[in-house]
C-alpha cells in the first residue's frame, strides 16, 4: 500500500519499521505531524511518544502478540494532550511494518476529567455536608444532655410546685430538641449512605397497638381516638427493622396529630400493596394512617417529602417541627425497597401510605439464631399478663431463668431478697414508673444489668437511661432483640464476690479530705487504710488484704484512671471482680456509662454526704441495714447566709455539727494553708500546669471540709488553667475567701 495517499487526511498516520530491537519511524503524515510538532522519520517510537505508556508499548509491539489499541500521551505546546492508537500490521515498501492510526482524543480526556472532577467535588461537599449536620447535632445534643439532666435532678431534689413546674416546662422543650437532634444525625446517616437496616422479627399487631398505647398520653385532653384496622389476612410475625418500621409509623402518626382537632387517626394495615408489584417470594405489606385532620391540596402534598419541606409558612408558625420527618420516613421505606406517598383533600383529612415487600415468619421459626443465655437470672416488671407471658416464653426458650412480676412493690421485694443478672423493667406500672425503679435497683444492686423495655418514645427517658448506663429497647423487639439486650446487659454487670477480704482501702492524696473522710467512717463504725496515691494503694490491692477501693481520680505517681486499669488488667489473670469505687468532685463521673467504661464499678461525688457514705457501704457488705442515726437528722438553727462554711452540708456529711466537726475545720484549715500559699507561687510564675494541680487540690479539700464558696472558686482555676488562662483576681478572690473562712472557724 502506498501510504503517502494519507498526506491529505485528518487521522495521524505513522509507519513504524518492524523490529524486535528497534522501532523507528518509515513514515509519517502531515496530520501526525501537525498533532506531534516533530520532523519525525527515522525517529524511535520512546523518541516520538516520550512516556512511561510508550515504553509499556514498545515492550508489546516487540513481542509475538503485539497490541490492537493503546493510547499515549504527548505535549502539543505545552498541554498535555492525548492520542488514541489503532494499531495493523501492513506491508511498506517491501517490509514488515506496524500502522499507528492516530486520533486525537484531548478534548474527550479534558471532559472526562473534567467529569470526574465534578463528580468528586459533588461527593466531597456532599460528605461535608453530612460531616456538617452530625457534628452540629453533636456538639449540641452534648450539653443538652447536661441540661436534660440537671433539669432532672432538680425535679428529683422535690421543689416546690413552681420551681417544679419550671422545670418539667424545661425538660419537656429539652426533649423536644433532643428528638429534633436524633432526626438529624439520622438525614445525615442517610445521606451519606450510612443507613443500614436490620431484618428481625417484627410481631405487626404488637407493633401497631404498642405505637398506639404509646402516642395515647399525648392525645389527654383532646378530642381524638387513636384506632387500628390489621386486616385478618395480614400474618402475626413478618420480617424487617422493628426499630425503623416503629419510627416510621410514629412519625406518620405524630405528623396526623399535629393536623387533627378532633375525630381519629387509624392506622390501617393490609396485605397486598396498589402500587408495588408482589416479589417472587412473600408479599408486600401496606400501612395506612388516615387522620380526619385538616387535609391539604394536591400542590401541597406534592413537596412534602422533600427534606426541611412543610406545608406552608403558616404551618411552620402554627404546628412546628423541622421538616425532616416525612423525608426521614421516605428515605426508610425506599431503603425497605417500598414506596411512600399522600392523599389528601382539603377539609377532609389526609392517608399518608407506605408499602414494602416482606415475608412471613412462622411463630415457631426464627429468622437468626437466638441468643445463648444459659444461666442468666432475669426479673421481668411487666404488668400486662400477655405481655409478661412472651417475655418469660422467649427468655426461657434462650435458656434464661426468668422471674416476674406486675409492680414497683413486689419487684423491690424480689431485688433485695435475692441477686438477679439482669433486669427488663416496663415503664408504665401500676404503682409508678420503671425509671424510679431503676433508680432504686441500681441502691439496692448497683452491679445489676438492666433494659428498660417500654413502648414510650421519649427521647428525654432515652437520655435519662443512657446516663443511667441502662439499656433502652422498644416494643416490640425481636426475640433476638431481646435476647441480645438481655446478654449485652449481663455481660456489662458486675458481680458482687462476698467471699473474700472485705476490708476497705481510700487512695487520697488530699490530707483534709482524708481526715474528712476518716470521721465519717470513725461516725458509722467502719475502719479504712488510707493511702496517698494510686501505686501505694496497687500494692495494697494486691497483697490480698483488703476486699474494696475507693479511689481519687487525680493522685501524684498514679492516679486513679492508671490505678482501675491496672486492677482490672489483674482481674483477667485472676479471674476475679474487684470493686473499685471512683470517688471525685466531678460531676460528669457521675454518670454511670461514663465511671463503668472506665472500669470503675460506683461513683461517690465530693462532698459526700453521710446517708450516702452509708447506703454505699451497706450496699457492698461492709455495714448491716439500719436506720440513720439520730446525728444524722440534726440540725443547725440562724446560721447567716452568708457564712463561708455551709452548716447544711456539714450536718449531711458529718452528722452533726458539734466538737468534732469544729475539729475537723480547723485541721482543714492548717492542713490547707500552704495550699493557698503555693497557688499564689504558681500564678506568679505563670505555671499553668502546677496552678492545676494546686487548685484541684484546693477544690477538693474545700468541698470536702464544706466549704463550698472557696471551692467553687478553685475549680474555675482549675478550669482556666487547664485552657491555658489565668485570671490573678481568681487567685486574690480565693486567697480572700480562705481568710475569711479562717476568721470564722477560729471564731467556733
Amino acid at each position: 500500500m502506498d501510504f503517502r495517499i494519507f498526506d491529505h487526511i485528518p487521522i495521524g498516520v505513522c509507519i513504524l519499521k518492524r523490529d524486535r530491537k528497534v522501532l523507528s519511524c518509515l513514515y509519517a503524515n502531515a496530520a501526525l505531524k501537525r498533532m506531534i510538532g516533530l520532523m519525525l522519520e527515522g525517529q524511535e517510537l520512546e523518541e516520538i511518544w516520550p512516556s512511561p505508556e510508550t515504553t509499556e508499548l514498545a515492550k508489546k509491539l516487540k513481542s509475538p502478540t503485539p497490541p490492537f489499541e493503546a493510547t499515549l500521551p504527548f505535549k502539543r505546546n505545552g498541554r498535555a494532550c492525548w492520542a488514541l492508537l489503532t494499531i495493523s500490521q501492513e506491508q511498506y515498501e517491501g517490509r514488515d511494518c506496524y500502522a499507528l492510526w492516530a486520533t486525537d482524543i484531548s478534548a474527550s480526556k479534558e471532559a472526562e476529567a473534567s467529569l470526574q472532577r465534578a463528580v468528586s467535588s459533588a461527593d466531597a461537599a456532599s460528605d461535608q455536608k453530612s460531616n456538617f449536620l452530625a457534628t452540629i447535632s453533636h456538639e449540641i445534643r452534648t450539653p443538652m444532655q447536661s441540661v436534660y439532666g440537671l433539669l432532672e435532678m432538680i425535679e428529683l431534689e422535690k421543689p416546690s410546685p413552681n420551681i417544679l413546674s419550671m422545670a418539667q416546662t424545661a425538660r419537656n422543650s429539652a426533649s423536644g430538641l433532643l428528638e429534633i437532634l436524633d432526626d438529624v444525625l439520622d438525614f445525615a446517616k442517610m445521606d451519606a449512605d450510612q443507613m443500614e437496616l436490620d431484618h428481625f422479627e417484627v410481631p405487626v399487631r404488637t407493633l401497631a397497638r404498642g405505637i398506639l398505647e404509646a402516642l395515647s398520653v399525648k392525645v389527654q385532653g383532646k378530642n381524638i381516638a387513636l384506632k387500628d384496622d390489621i386486616g385478618g389476612d395480614v400474618p402475626f410475625v413478618i420480617v424487617g427493622d422493628p426499630k425503623r418500621l416503629r419510627q416510621i409509623i410514629i412519625n406518620l402518626m405524630g405528623n396526623a396529630m399535629k393536623f387533627t382537632q378532633s375525630g381519629s387517626v387509624t392506622i390501617k394495615v393490609s396485605k397486598g400493596g396498589k402500587v408495588l408489584a408482589v416479589p417472587s417470594r412473600g408479599f408486600v405489606l401496606r400501612f395506612e394512617i388516615v387522620d380526619t385532620g385538616i387535609g391539604m391540596t394536591e400542590e401541597v402534598a406534592g413537596r412534602l417529602f422533600r427534606p426541611f419541606s412543610q406545608a406552608d409558612n403558616s404551618t411552620s408558625r402554627k404546628y412546628g417541627g423541622t421538616g425532616l420527618g416525612l423525608s426521614i420516613c421516605k428515605k426508610l421505606v425506599e431503603l425497605m425497597g417500598g414506596e411512600i406517598g399522600v392523599t389528601s383533600e382539603v377539609g377532609k383529612g389526609s392517608v399518608f401510605w407506605f408499602e414494602f415487600p416482606t415475608e412471613e415468619v412462622s411463630t415457631d421459626a426464627n429468622v437468626l439464631d437466638l441468643p445463648k443465655l444459659d444461666g442468666i437470672s432475669v426479673l421481668s416488671v411487666e404488668d400486662h399478663p400477655m405481655g409478661a407471658k412472651e417475655i418469660v416464653k422467649s427468655l426461657k426458650s434462650m435458656g434464661a431463668h426468668v422471674e416476674s412480676c406486675p409492680t414497683i412493690e413486689e419487684a423491690l421485694r424480689l431485688v433485695q431478697r435475692r441477686p438477679f443478672d439482669v433486669g427488663v423493667i416496663d415503664q408504665g406500672l401500676p404503682d409508678g414508673l420503671g425509671l424510679d425503679l431503676i433508680r432504686e435497683i441500681m441502691q439496692i444492686r448497683p452491679f445489676m444489668g438492666l433494659v428498660m423495655y417500654t413502648v414510650r418514645d421519649d427521647a428525654g427517658l432515652q437520655h435519662s437511661l443512657q446516663s443511667l448506663g441502662v439499656n433502652y429497647l422498644a416494643k416490640p423487639a425481636s426475640r433476638v432483640g431481646l435476647g441480645e439486650a438481655v446478654r449485652d446487659a449481663a455481660a456489662n454487670s458486675v458481680k458482687l464476690d462476698s467471699t473474700g477480704p472485705r476490708k476497705l482501702i481510700i487512695a487520697e492524696d488530699t490530707a483534709s479530705v482524708r481526715d474528712v473522710l476518716s470521721r465519717q467512717l470513725n461516725n458509722i463504725g467502719v475502719e479504712a487504710t488510707f493511702v496517698p496515691n494510686g501505686r501505694e494503694a496497687l500494692y495494697a490491692v494486691r497483697s490480698g488484704e483488703y476486699g474494696i477501693l475507693l479511689s481519687d481520680l487525680h493522685m501524684p505517681e498514679m492516679d486513679g484512671y492508671a490505678l482501675v486499669k491496672a486492677i482490672r488488667e489483674d482481674d483477667e489473670k485472676l479471674g476475679r471482680h474487684f470493686p473499685v469505687i471512683a470517688l471525685t468532685a466531678d460531676v460528669q463521673m457521675a454518670q454511670r456509662q461514663v465511671y463503668m467504661s472506665h472500669g470503675f464499678d460506683e461513683c461517690l461525688l465530693k462532698p459526700v454526704s453521710l446517708g450516702q457514705f452509708r447506703r454505699l457501704l451497706i450496699r457492698w457488705g461492709l455495714l448491716t441495714g439500719g436506720d440513720a442515726t439520730a446525728a444524722e437528722t440534726a440540725v443547725v438553727e440562724n446560721v447567716p447566709s452568708s457564712s463561708a462554711i455551709d452548716r447544711d452540708a456539714m450536718i449531711q456529711q458529718m452528722g452533726a455539727f458539734d466538737e468534732n466537726a469544729i475539729e475537723m475545720l480547723k485541721l482543714f484549715i492548717d492542713m490547707t494553708r500552704p495550699l493557698v500559699d503555693q497557688l499564689k507561687i504558681t500564678s506568679s510564675a505563670k505555671d499553668h500546669n502546677a496552678i492545676k494541680e494546686v487548685a484541684h487540690s484546693l477544690k477538693g479539700a474545700a468541698r470536702s471540709a464544706c466549704l463550698n464558696k472557696l471551692g467553687d472558686i478553685a475549680a474555675q482555676i482549675q478550669n482556666d488553667a487547664e485552657s491555658g488562662m489565668l485570671d490573678q483576681d481568681l487567685i486574690s478572690k480565693a486567697e480572700a475567701e480562705f481568710i475569711r473562712a479562717d476568721k470564722e472557724i477560729s471564731s467556733l
